[in-house]
């Protein structure tokens, strides 16, 4: 089912191709039997639509977990972002409890005041051995700024419990280099 969700935007295409062609052989034979045929495969649409709606995946977990940390950092609450945070975690050499007080600090002293985070994509998803990849570009203002930081994030997931947790992240440029890490400020 996670599957059919996941890739509902493929299948609209399908459908909707095969739909198209239905409504040709309409115009072209005056059969009213194709246009049934085409209002069956908008119907099966709408229904493929309410389940993208209804259906909780891991893809759609792993992308809200992004967006609700994006969210807890641009309003400076540093532990609703650890909830996301795996008790795993290592960055660089860091622990969790190190990257927590390099967090405060980096959020009070950049005041970051908005992120939007585009082209969200699952690249790796195991939920036997519990992991996920994701790679995402992140957009990031901060206060007194005019021009936002960009980078692409690359970030792996671990599942604990029933909630995807981040467990490591590596940075990179999105414009040159863009196989080579960077480092964000104040990390």
């Amino acid at each position: 089912m996670s599957w059919l969700v996941d890739n509902a935007n493929a299948l609209y295409v399908l459908l909707g191709i095969v739909a198209a062609g239905m409504v040709v052989g309409f115009w072209f034979n005056r059969r009213v039997k194709f246009l049934a045929y085409a209002v069956g495969i908008f119907t099966l649409m709408g229904m493929l639509w309410l389940l993208t709606l209804f259906v909780p995946t891991d893809r759609k977990h792993l992308d809200s977990a992004v967006k609700v940390m994006a969210q807890a950092v641009e309003e400076g609450k540093v532990d609703d972002l650890f909830k996301y945070i795996s008790n795993d975690f290592q960055y660089k050499g860091m622990t969790r409890k190190e990257l927590y007080d390099k967090a405060q600090l980096a959020i009070r002293l950049h005041k970051v005041n908005e992120i939007r985070i585009s082209d969200f994509r699952v690249e790796e998803l195991s939920r036997t051995n519990k992991t996920a990849k994701t790679r995402f570009r992140v957009s990031a203002w901060a206060a007194g700024v005019e021009q936002p930081y960009l980078f692409i994030t690359q970030a792996d997931f671990v599942l604990e419990g029933n909630q995807w947790k981040l467990k490591t992240m590596r940075f990179y440029n999105p414009l040159v280099d863009q196989d080579k890490e960077i480092d964000l400020p104040g990390f």
